[in-house]
């Protein structure tokens, strides 16, 4: 899913078609994601409401709302998917509205996988057999972790995702043709960075409670 969000966040590498038809993709692959992991919905009010379980709580409420946001409007500024059923709105501030929601959904996406980061690296590790006790894995594991948020940072500043989650920068058509691949490296760098920093902060959060049980 990571991978079609950054094919179709910049629609100038695969032209508008592919941009609409990917973005409603994604669109289904979300609900059927939300359908897999229907029981977090079902025990939503359910058992102890840990700082970490609040937490992942609003990040996952906020993405819902980021997410269907993109899709509407998507819907009602597209020119091809849902052109037939002649509902194209013609306001730019729901232009607006579309890009950044996208960016937000593309960094609380980021933040969600860090959140499920120990989850995920423990499948990785069974699947490739890796002894994560070796001196070998934590060294290379905490360097390749440091470039990627280091580098991740910067891409975030080069490209300008603060402003475009703030809605002030839009029509990601003008200005000099990016390239693809670099798109690419700067946009996997900010998601991993998001990614890291946000399993750091979660590891510090159970090292205090642990700290201090009461």
């Amino acid at each position: 899913m990571t991978v079609l969000l950054l094919l179709i966040m910049d629609y100038r590498f695969t032209g508008n078609a592919f941009h609409e038809i990917g973005g409603v993709v994604f669109a289904l692959l979300f609900v059927f994601h939300n359908v897999l992991n229907r029981r977090w919905y079902e025990v939503f009010f359910k058992g102890r409401q840990s700082l970490r379980r609040v937490l992942t709580t609003l990040v996952n409420l906020f993405l819902v709302v980021t997410m269907v946001t993109v899709f509407v409007t998507g819907a009602l500024i597209s020119v091809t998917v849902f052109a037939p059923l002649d509902m194209r709105s013609e306001n730019l501030f729901m232009h607006d509205m579309h890009q950044g929601a996208a960016f937000v959904s593309f960094i609380l996406i980021a933040i969600h996988l860090g959140m499920h980061w120990e989850i995920l690296m423990s499948k990785l590790k069974n699947w490739l057999h890796i002894d994560v006790s070796s001196l070998g894995w934590v060294f290379m594991s905490r360097i390749i972790s440091s470039v990627v948020i280091i580098y991740g940072i910067y891409a975030s500043f080069t490209n300008d995702i603060g402003e475009k989650l703030l809605m002030q920068r839009v029509f990601m058509g003008w200005g000099e043709e990016p390239s693809l691949w670099g798109f690419l490296l700067d946009h996997f760098a900010i998601v991993g960075s998001y990614v890291g920093i946000t399993h750091i902060l979660l590891g510090l959060l159970r090292r205090v409670k642990d700290t201090n049980p009461k």
